[in-house]
């Protein structure tokens, strides 16, 4: 695996000795101060980073504090590296939130085992957070993960005034295609209109999730209403390139996808004061344009604004 480790240490000396003893065991990155460390971490989030405690302007413990209360940079284990040996800094630093603790003279066999340890560690809690936060069948975010971005995703849109949109998908008439077919080639069918939604997105920030059943959702960070129309005209394509014969299907002879669009941005009549309204009200937004795409017929989409759910008459459709 791929490693990243991140030299934290005022002085370059030190940070040429662990530079050589640690030159086999991955990417190595450093920074002589707090402030830099801080951004090469924000830019690229390190697999484990070895800190000075004691530097000028941000020290050590501080670094510390500001990384852990970073979402993306909550878990990376921090391994302090200092001339203090006194039990009662090391339980300061562990207390913290720091992984280990290394006193200085650095000896090469002391820092390799610690830090191989705490790589292995860190390996352990990725997958367990990864499959935790994935569904099983189709390889995407679960419901929990989705519950997770969403929310996240919500207050920084608060905070920074930014669009927000939200696709829900529904299989259409797939409970027929499962009594056909099964519920081997179901699964398979499920599959496939996951990678049709995956092709659909084409930004990292763009969160494709299983919500359960044949329910999908895909998060669209920073989008308008027109980028969301254009995803979701996107997915209403990519499902209906794959070809998947539905024999008993009440709109076509293939699978298909009924499509909400929620959205929140500068044409919503909240915009841009959010703090009357939740992520859960993006859901439901999303879930009454995804019923009215529904009683219209399936296998085309509806939008619905945020701030005007309960208002069919400002739906709008996008039909294939």
């Amino acid at each position: 695996m791929d490693v990243n480790i991140l030299l934290v240490d005022d002085d370059p000396g030190a940070i040429e000795l662990m530079g050589r003893i640690l030159a086999g065991v991955g990417k190595l990155r450093f920074a002589t101060n707090g402030k830099d460390a801080l951004r090469l971490a924000r830019e690229s989030a390190p697999d484990l980073i070895l800190l000075d405690a004691e530097m000028p302007g941000m020290s050590g413990f501080e670094l510390l504090k500001t990384l852990k209360a970073e979402f993306s940079l909550a878990n990376v284990p921090v391994i302090f590296i200092t001339s203090h040996t006194e039990a009662g800094f090391e339980v300061s630093a562990l207390d913290m939130g720091a992984a280990d603790f290394i006193a200085k003279p650095l000896k090469s066999s002391r820092v390799l085992a610690r830090v191989r340890t705490q790589l292995r560690v860190k390996h352990m809690a990725d997958e367990l957070r990864r499959s935790a936060a994935t569904d099983a069948l189709t390889g995407v975010a679960n419901r929990r993960q989705f519950d997770e971005s969403l929310e996240r995703e919500w207050r920084r849109a608060q905070r920074s005034g930014d669009p927000v949109s939200l696709l829900m998908i529904d299989v259409d008439h797939f409970k027929l295609y499962n009594d056909l077919y099964g519920h081997p080639k179901g699964d398979v069918c499920l599959r496939h209109v996951t990678q049709a939604l995956l092709s659909a997105c084409n930004r990292p920030a763009d969160l494709v999730a299983r919500y359960g059943g044949e329910e999908f959702m895909i998060l669209l960070p920073q989008t308008p209403r027109h980028g969301a129309r254009h995803v979701a005209q996107q997915v209403l394509n990519a499902v209906a390139a794959f070809g998947i014969f539905h024999e008993d299907s009440q709109t076509t002879h293939y699978v298909s996808v009924s499509v909400g669009i929620a959205c929140f941005d500068d044409a919503s009549a909240c915009w841009p004061n959010s703090n009357e309204f939740r992520a859960s009200d993006l859901v439901r937004a999303a879930d009454k344009a995804l019923y009215s795409a529904k009683q219209a017929g399936r296998g085309q989409t509806k939008l619905r604004d945020m701030a005007a759910a309960d208002t069919p008459e400002l739906a709008a459709d996008i039909t294939t």
